[in-house]
């Protein structure tokens, strides 16, 4: 049954979605796409009622993000320029009235006029909203997040200028409105009683004197210029009749009176729903420009003192000092490719990628997502922290894993369900979901860490004991009766939580892998215990997946492909996509680890998923029903370094797309992913599916994490570190994306060499010839350059002639220029 706030703002947003012609009302986008195509088939098993699911906002969870480098919160903005600091419990938004006709212009209705939203620039997190209204009046919104003080605390600043399309005289009043829901939702509260998101407003206040308003017990909007009309607006009578909120709204009173009620405060003990609206007049023409700066505290502020801080900065100063930030951050820091014209916007999407990364880092870790995933998981931050190991962003990965990891190290001498908990990574996600995969995934991503820093760092040798050790050690002690990890829930994305997953046995080779190698990179007398457990766990894997084959075979099933585990033997649905972490980001593939046979069945599996699942991205019908973006990112890493260049450019085509959704015309996305994509959304409503589905966090961290992991390793990628240690040159770069005279080009991007390493490759499309320059080169590294442009005839490196078999030109340590003609 529904709770009566939720009931309520369910028939709050209804009936003004249903009447908007009378008095139209700041609908959310995410509940527009509710209500353009209403299905009574919510999640049952989450939510108690219809009414628990919109409110929660289930189903369409898109915004775009500004936030600080580092800092704890994060601001969301909605489709029509809405600010949510997510958790701050209310959202401002601007709209534009007419007095002279009474005509309300609401960029979440735009009934003729024009929104237009973009990224200022792709390396500056900088959201622009731009509205125009049917007889030519625009304002351009810029939302920005900066750090002001001694103390360096968190504001968001949005910066607004209002101005004529046509340059003939235009006047009205620049609105404001505070209302409770945000692009995140209104109340998430589920069956287990959870109020993650709650964002109701039950007390709101307009204080003049200090030009800012309150919200419940926490600071809201503070506004550089008084405004001249306002309003603020509840339920005083305490009523439980809808309409009574729709025709006690600023909305209303402006379309019916032309003017707000002067109200300073109300208070909404019934459903939460206070709002208020505040006023500027303006008159603009030709390049005149009205301008309004407002303020939102995203941290903690009290007295005097800390409002006299929030102001005392410029705005156009705060906002010159956070483009110089990131401008010094992502375009003079770290690896900066550079790709010819057609596949620029892939560099485009690479910046965007770290500043998401970077903003998600709460104090050195970084979280999945700046709501519901904002918590610290050891899964999504291990591919997190090697991709910013991989791109310029060391410092952020050495701290999340030297501070925060052994922090998740389990020291107590209890049992977390069949295992035991001391040496087991992970706080209450992994402990409480039994995802034994994060052990492995703690270890190699040291081990990686370790690699890249180099061994002058010493990274891994201070957190070897216990960390890596006790670590292993857990790895080969909590297994079941066939040597495998128990039945858990490390991924949604594997299936259920009562059956062993073969990602969790991946994860734990992979981990132990490193651990021994990190073992004998520091001489370390324990080598030989843990490649005994490492072998050990090898054996019952290979074993245990051959069981599985042999069974499919003789079922009569005649495509190959591992599923997600060995209690899933003949499933073949799209839960075996965790077998894609064999080759990404495990590289089990090199050296043959679990052996040849197994080799080939993880190659057919990708063949089979893709022949199955992959619809343009990839169809996680069986556990999410939507696309899944980094799970897309995921397969397409895997046949770049399975050597289909082909099948990853395809999947990377619509890996683009994804990260800039548009429906009805509206930008949904600005260069980011969820961890699920609904399929209405991508296919604006063609595709409605019968049964509900599940929507994550955007952005999503591992989404963005797997991103510059596949860009950084289809322009470069080693391979057999430990015995032959080689690199392959623009391994994934595709005949399309260099014209003749272009070049492709990497400067000192880190490796896991632990020595930077830089080239430039040009291509002449007369001379059929691909030529090679290489800045950066680490010693004793050997390279390879697969030639996609054609079939090899000639190759040399440094004037000598190379001896040329297949399209692979094998090129020798120490060389600094080659070149290669195909036919």
């Amino acid at each position: 049954m529904a709770q009566t706030h939720e009931w309520m703002f369910y028939e709050v947003m209804w009936r003004s979605w249903a009447g908007r012609a009378q008095v139209p009302y700041p609908v959310p986008w995410w509940t527009q796409q509710a209500f353009r195509r209403w299905s009574d088939d919510f999640d049952s098993g989450t939510y108690e009622s219809k009414e628990a699911a919109l409110a929660s906002n289930a189903l369409y969870r898109y915004w775009h993000m500004v936030g600080v480098k580092d800092h704890r919160q994060e601001s969301l903005i909605g489709q029509a320029g809405e600010i949510e600091p997510v958790y701050d419990k209310y959202c401002l938004s601007f709209f534009l009235y007419d007095p002279a006709t009474g005509a309300l212009h609401l960029p979440q209705l735009t009934d003729g006029g024009t929104v237009c939203q973009r990224m200022e620039a792709p390396h500056l997190p900088v959201v622009l909203t731009e509205f125009r209204t049917p007889d030519g009046v625009e304002f351009v919104q810029r939302t920005f997040a900066t750090a002001i003080g001694a103390r360096q605390r968190d504001l968001v600043v949005t910066r607004l200028t209002v101005g004529t399309a046509t340059g003939q005289p235009r006047e009205g009043w620049l609105c404001a409105a505070v209302m409770p829901a945000g692009p995140s939702g209104f109340q998430r509260h589920d069956r287990n009683g959870r109020r993650i998101t709650d964002r109701r407003l039950t007390f709101l206040r307009h204080l003049p004197e200090e030009n800012r308003v309150e919200t419940n017990s926490g600071w809201g909007p503070v506004f550089d210029t008084a405004p001249e009309q306002y309003g603020v607006y509840g339920n005083p009578e305490f009523s439980f009749d809808p309409d009574s909120y729709l025709a006690h709204s600023p909305f209303h009173d402006l379309v019916m009176g032309g003017k707000l009620n002067g109200a300073r405060q109300a208070q909404d003990q019934v459903a939460g729903l206070c709002s208020a609206a505040f006023a500027w007049p303006f008159r603009v023409v030709d390049d005149e420009m009205f301008e309004l700066d407002v303020r939102l505290p995203v941290d903690l502020y009290s007295g005097a003192a800390d409002l006299a801080e929030i102001r005392a900065t410029p705005a156009a100063e705060l906002e010159e000092g956070n483009r110089a930030f990131w401008t010094a951050k992502l375009l003079g820091q770290g690896v900066q490719p550079q790709l010819p014209r057609p596949v620029g916007h892939l560099t485009d999407l690479f910046r965007e990628a770290r500043s998401q990364l970077l903003i998600l880092s709460d104090h050195g870790e970084i979280h999945p997502g700046p709501t519901v995933y904002d918590s610290f998981w050891i899964r999504d931050s291990s591919v997190e922290a090697t991709a910013c190991s991989l791109v310029g962003d060391a410092a952020l990965a050495e701290r999340q894993l030297g501070t925060h990891y052994p922090l998740k190290f389990n020291r107590g001498t209890g049992r977390i369900g069949p295992c035991a908990e001391y040496g087991f990574y992970g706080g209450p996600h992994e402990r409480d979901d039994r995802e034994w995969d994060s052990n492995g995934q703690a270890l190699w991503a040291i081990g990686r860490l370790d690699r890249t820093l180099g061994r002058g760092a010493a990274f891994g040798t201070k957190l070897y004991t216990p960390y890596v050790v006790d670590g292993a050690r857990w790895l080969r002690d909590n297994r079941d009766q066939y040597g495998l990890l128990h039945s858990g829930w490390s991924a949604e994305h594997l299936g259920e939580r009562d059956k062993p997953h073969y990602w969790d046995d991946l994860w734990a080779l992979a981990g132990l892998y490193e651990a021994a190698r990190l073992a004998e990179r520091i001489g370390s007398p324990d080598v030989p215990e843990l490649w005994a457990a490492f072998d050990d766990v090898k054996r019952a894997t290979a074993a245990s997946v051959r069981w599985v084959l042999d069974e499919q075979r003789r079922r009569g099933a005649w495509e190959t492909y591992i599923p997600t585990g060995p209690a899933d033997a003949g499933r073949l649905d799209s839960t075996m996509i965790g077998t894609a972490a064999f080759f990404h980001p495990l590289r089990l593939h090199m050296g043959s680890k679990l052996g040849p046979d197994i080799d080939r069945a993880a190659r057919f599996t990708l063949d089979t998923m893709y022949t199955h699942f992959v619809a343009g991205g990839y169809r996680h019908e069986a556990a999410w029903n939507a696309y899944g973006p980094y799970l897309t990112t995921q397969l397409a890493h895997a046949y770049l370094l399975a050597g289909d260049p082909v099948r990853m450019d395809a999947l990377l085509g619509w890996i683009v797309g994804a990260a800039f959704p548009r429906t009805q015309e509206r930008a949904v996305a600005l260069g980011a992913w969820n961890e699920q994509h609904a399929f209405t959304i991508a296919s604006d409503f063609h595709e409605v599916p019968s049964r509900h589905w599940y929507m994550g966090d955007i952005p999503h961290g591992w989404a963005a994490a797997e991103y510059l992991l596949l860009l950084r390793d289809i322009l470069l990628f080693e391979a057999d570190e430990d015995r032959d240690p080689h690199l392959y040159i623009a391994p994934g770069v595709r005949p399309h994306w260099v014209p003749d005279g272009d070049t492709v080009e990497v400067e000192s991007a880190p490796t896991l060499f632990g020595e930077p390493f830089g080239y430039r490759l040009t291509h002449d499309a007369g001379d059929r010839t691909v030529a090679v320059e290489l800045t950066r080169a680490p010693e004793r590294v050997r390279y390879v350059y697969p030639c996609r442009f054609g079939r090899v005839r000639a190759a040399s490196a440094d004037g000598r002639q190379l001896t040329v078999s297949g399209d692979d030109v094998h090129i020798p340590a120490g060389t600094r220029h080659f070149t290669v003609t195909y036919a």
